[in-house]
C-alpha cells in the first residue's frame, strides 16, 4: 500500500523484491506442481533418462540403485521413473520404506500392486483366493520362518508380468537397517530372485543413504552383483545453485528485472551454496530462511553480508526455536523443554512426539547435519552449547511460562 508517496510492505511481504512469495519454502519434490520446470538437471537425469528409454523402447529390464545422503534428490529420481513407466500404460509399484519388518515391509509392496476396490476387482480378489495365491502370500507372510524368499519372489514377477511395463521402486531403504540379519537377508534374497527373472520392461531401483548402502552391501554381496547400475549423488555445484536459484525466483517473480537471482547477489549464492556443503535441501533451506529474514527487515539487495547477519548465531532461545525448520520443531521442543536439552536417545524423543522410532533417528540425525543439535559416539542427542547457556539462564521456563 501507500501512504503520501512512499511504499509500505507487510513485515512478511516478498512484494518488495518483486516476488509473490517464498519460492524456496518446498523442499521436496512432492506436492510441488510442475517439478520438472524448477528441477536442475545433472549428469545422473540424463543417465536415468537413457536406461528408462532403453526399457521402454526395446523391453530391456535393469536393476539400479541410487545412494546419496539425505536431501539430495533421491526421491524425486525415483518418482520420475514412476511417472515415465505409468504414462506408457505400465505399473509402478512405488514403496516409501517406513518400516524394519520385512513381513510388512513385502506386504506393502504387494498392496501397491492393488487397483482401486471395485466389484469386479473383489470378484477377482475371491477367484485369486480360491486359487490359491493370497492364502500361499499370507502364509509366507505371517511369520519370518515362513518368509520363502524364492516363492514371494515368483508372486511377485507374477504380478509384474500382467503390465507392458512395470517397476518396483523402494525409497529411503535405510529405515529397514532395524531389522536383523537373517532378516535382511531374506528379503534381498526375494529382491535378488526378483531381478533375475523379472519381466521386460521392467525396472527395479532403490535408494538409500550411504551409510546404510555399505552395511547392505556387506551383508549381502550376491544382491548388489545383480545391479546394472548403481548411481551415487554428488553435491550441486556452485553453478548448479545459481540455477537452482534463478528457476525458484522465476516461479514467484511478479516484476520483471534484468537480474535472474536478484534480490541475491552472486557473493551471497556462492555463501549459501558454501554453508549447505551442495546439499539441494540444505540449500533451499537455507534459501528460504534468509529470504524469510530479510523481507522482514527489507534488506536490499541480499549480499554475503546479509546472509552472515541473518545466519549468525542465534541471541535467544526463543531466536534458535524460530530458526529450526517446521518438520523437526516438535523434535527440538521435546529436547529442549522434556528432556532440559539432553542428551537424550531417538527412542526417548520418539515416544515423547508420539512418531515412529527410525523417522525419528533420521529426523535427529538430519539436525546434527544441519547445526540445530549435536549427536554423540553413543547415539544420544543434545543442543548445541550456546542454547545450553540459554537454558540455564532459565529461558526456557520463561518461554513455556509465556
Amino acid at each position: 500500500m501507500e501512504r503520501d508517496g512512499l511504499k509500505f510492505y507487510p513485515s512478511h511481504s516478498y512484494d518488495v523484491y518483486g516476488l509473490s512469495h517464498n519460492p524456496f519454502e518446498q523442499l521436496a519434490s512432492e506436492g510441488i506442481a510442475d517439478v520438472e520446470s524448477i528441477h536442475v538437471y545433472q549428469e545422473v537425469d540424463m543417465r536415468l533418462q537413457m536406461i528408462i528409454s532403453e526399457v521402454l523402447g526395446h523391453k530391456s529390464s535393469i536393476a539400479l540403485s541410487i545412494v546419496g545422503p539425505l536431501g539430495m534428490g533421491k526421491t524425486q529420481r525415483l518418482k520420475n521413473i514412476a511417472k515415465a513407466i505409468e504414462d506408457n500404460g505400465g505399473k509402478a509399484i512405488y514403496v516409501k520404506v517406513d518400516t524394519n519388518d520385512i513381513l510388512k515391509l513385502t506386504r506393502d509392496i504387494f498392496y501397491a500392486l492393488k487397483p482401486p476396490r471395485s466389484r469386479t476387482n473383489i470378484f477377482l480378489e475371491n477367484l485369486s483366493r480360491k486359487l490359491g495365491f493370497i492364502d500361499r502370500l499370507e502364509k509366507m507372510l505371517s511369520d519370518p520362518n515362513e518368509y520363502k524368499s524364492r516363492d514371494i519372489a515368483e508372486l511377485l514377477v507374477e504380478q509384474l508380468k500382467k503390465y507392458p511395463y512395470s517397476a518396483l521402486l523402494l525409497d529411503e531403504l535405510e529405515n529397514m537397517q532395524g531389522a536383523g540379519e537373517r532378516e535382511k537377508i531374506q528379503f534381498f534374497e526375494m529382491l535378488r530372485h526378483v531381478i533375475s527373472t523379472m519381466p521386460p520392461g521392467c525396472i527395479v531401483a532403490f535408494a538409500c543413504i550411504p551409510e546404510a548402502y555399505e552395511e547392505y552391501t556387506k551383508i549381502f554381496p550376491a544382491f548388489f552383483m545383480r545391479l546394472h547400475y548403481e548411481f551415487k549423488l554428488r553435491p550441486m555445484s556452485v553453478e548448479e545453485t545459481f540455477e537452482l536459484v534463478k528457476k525458484r525466483l522465476n516461479k514467484a517473480r511478479v516484476k520483471d528485472t534484468d537480474d535472474p537471482i536478484y534480490p541475491f547477489t552472486e557473493e551471497a549464492i556462492k555463501l549459501i551454496h558454501d554453508l549447505a556443503r551442495g546439499n539441494p535441501r540444505q540449500i533451499l533451506r537455507l534459501l528460504h530462511y534468509v529470504l524469510s529474514e530479510a523481507a522482514k527487515h527489507k534488506f536490499d539487495p541480499i549480499d554475503d553480508y546479509v546472509v552472515t547477519t541473518i545466519l549468525e548465531e542465534p541471541k535467544s532461545l526463543e531466536e534458535y526455536l524460530m530458526r529450526i525448520p517446521k518438520d523437526y520443531k516438535d523434535l527440538v521442543e521435546a529436547v529442549v523443554f522434556e528432556f532440559k536439552g539432553g542428551p537424550v536417545s531417538y527412542i526417548q524423543v520418539a515416544k515423547a512426539v508420539k512418531k515412529p522410532g527410525m523417522q525419528v533417528y533420521e529426523s535427529l540425525n538430519e539436525l546434527v547435519r544441519l547445526g540445530f543439535l549435536v549427536g554423540d559416539p553413543n547415539g544420544s542427542y543434545k543442543v548445541p552449547d550456546y542454547v545450553r547457556k540459554f537454558l540455564e539462564e532459565g529461558q526456557a521456563e520463561k518461554l513455556r511460562g509465556e
